[in-house]
């Protein structure tokens, strides 16, 4: 088999074991202990799975961007990103509420949102970008090495299917249609894992976009 057709085989049948297992967790989400938990099983699936294919492949955590080598260009970048993007969001999400579905259209903070923003930075963001943006994009870049160059970013295959695969993650838990609309915010978190060569940029900008929907949805 070939190398790029095998890590292409890993990856989806990986997808497809850790998205399983939490859509059935999800389907059961009424039982006590899951109601409480969830969350947190979802989390270690999406952390501890491409931890222990790390330890197995005997790789470095870095050639998956696990690391805070250049922490703070990582930073600077997902903030700037953030800056260009999200209030344009907020303004194009305001008009949709307005004119489809004929809202008022709010931003509401909550008295806990530092602590909500550190939720979604460490048990939603971090993991989902550990194994997208760490292991699966890694892996098959390493299988499908060509690309082109975006605003100091190579991008390929592996930065493509990976958004597809996480947009496909999140219709699969609920099949919800609008949760399709995640293969966008993929695409720019792919590119900060290229851009940055860690995962660090990539899941300070995720937990920005899952803040700043909270704040407006």
């Amino acid at each position: 088999m070939r190398r790029s057709t095998r890590a292409l085989l890993e990856v989806t049948l990986l997808f497809l074991l850790v998205i399983g297992i939490c859509r059935v967790l999800f389907q059961y989400r009424s039982v006590p202990f899951l109601s409480r938990t969830l969350p947190l099983w979802a989390a270690a699936l999406f952390l501890y799975i491409p931890l222990l294919l790390l330890f197995l492949q005997k790789r470095s955590p870095r050639e998956w961007g696990l690391t805070l080598h250049g922490f703070r260009a990582s930073l600077t970048t997902a903030l700037a990103l953030s800056l260009v993007c999200l209030p344009a969001f907020v303004v194009l999400y305001q008009v949709y509420q307005r004119l489809w579905l004929h809202g008022a259209g709010h931003i509401a903070l909550s008295s806990g949102w530092i602590m909500l923003f550190l939720y979604h930075l460490a048990c939603v963001a971090l993991p989902e970008e550990v194994f997208y943006r760490g292991y699966m994009q890694s892996r098959l870049n390493g299988a499908f090495p060509s690309g082109v160059r975006v605003l100091g970013a190579r991008l390929g295959v592996g930065w493509l299917y990976t958004a597809l695969l996480f947009a496909l993650g999140h219709y699969l838990i609920d099949f919800r249609l609008d949760t399709l609309a995640t293969f966008f915010p993929g695409l720019l978190f792919g590119w900060l894992r290229e851009r940055t060569g860690s995962v660090a940029a990539s899941t300070i900008f995720h937990a920005l976009c899952n803040f700043t929907i909270l704040l407006v949805s």
